[in-house]
């Protein structure tokens, strides 16, 4: 049983559908992400997570110029410079490690397009979570075309991601992520927990989210995506990897201070609820009880 009440900062996985409806240019996105992070700051959540559309064409902002235009770059400064952290989500369609060419430079293009927009707000934490890819049997060779791809595009990028855990079992567990990406980029990994559930790699979720936490040693506070299943049984198991609408259960810390994202289908509503109600929910029990 998890008793800490701790909540750390908070914030929750935005997936804009403006976002897939056109073609943006460097100034509407801009906009769209000061004003994204000014209403958050306004709700008293200190995290901006945006999940970037598999369709989305992210603009480059190398040539971008301000010009005394518009003030958006000196609101983005201010409510970054206030403490709101920008964490962008990549889903599963954004792979380095994929056999597929077209796919690996799509993804490569959007890391430097984000790279640059995130050096021009003056931002040089982690704050790019993306996972590996498909592994096809083989995960060794995927995890060493993921990191063979994501150093070539160089320090100036790899500095800015993180890994993520899968939760399918024929993907990469954080035990998978620790020996083939960790110990060979020093990335550190973002822990998501309801994945976990179904890809634990033989470690618990204690022993999971403190060796996730370990390897962001020198990159700032570690960031954990927290999830419920929309399906539990009788047992208390998770038997949907599908985000459930709000939380019934504190998050559990285990004592350890890391920035949370809620990733729930009740989206902005769900993240304040939870804010509001967190010190009345009853605290998780992680059921030890075997599945077998």
């Amino acid at each position: 049983m998890i008793l800490s009440k701790n909540t750390n900062n908070i914030g929750y996985v935005s997936s804009p559908s403006e976002l897939s409806n056109r073609e943006y240019s460097c100034v509407d996105l801009l906009d769209f992400i000061v004003g994204r992070a000014e209403r958050d700051a306004n709700l008293g959540l200190s995290i901006t997570c945006i999940e970037i559309p598999s369709n989305f064409i992210f603009p480059d902002f190398s040539n971008y110029d301000d010009s005394g235009e518009s003030d958006l770059l000196l609101r983005i400064s201010r409510v970054i410079r206030s403490g709101q952290r920008l964490f962008f989500y990549l889903p599963s369609y954004f792979f380095l490690g994929s056999q597929i060419p077209d796919v690996v430079e799509k993804t490569r293009i959007l890391l430097v397009n984000l790279a640059r927009f995130l050096e021009m707000v003056g931002i040089s934490y982690r704050s790019i979570g993306l996972r590996v890819g498909s592994a096809y049997g083989m995960r060794r060779v995927t995890m060493k075309r993921f990191c063979n791809e994501l150093l070539d595009l160089g320090a100036d990028v790899a500095g800015l991601v993180t890994v993520m855990n899968d939760e399918k079992p024929s993907l990469f567990s954080v035990t998978d992520l620790l020996s083939g990406v960790y110990y060979e980029t020093h990335i550190p990994i973002t822990f998501r927990f309801l994945a976990h559930s179904f890809n634990s790699g033989n470690l618990s979720y204690r022993e999971a989210i403190f060796l996730s936490s370990s390897t962001w040693e020198k990159s700032g506070i570690p960031v954990v995506i927290h999830s419920e299943s929309s399906e539990v049984d009788d047992d208390g198991f998770f038997i949907s990897p599908i985000p459930s609408d709000f939380l019934e259960y504190r998050i559990p810390t285990f004592g350890l201070c890391f920035d949370c994202v809620i990733e729930s289908n009740g989206g902005e509503k769900s993240c304040l609820k939870y804010m509001s109600e967190c010190n009345s929910l009853r605290p998780m029990v992680i059921n030890k009880i075997s599945r077998k």
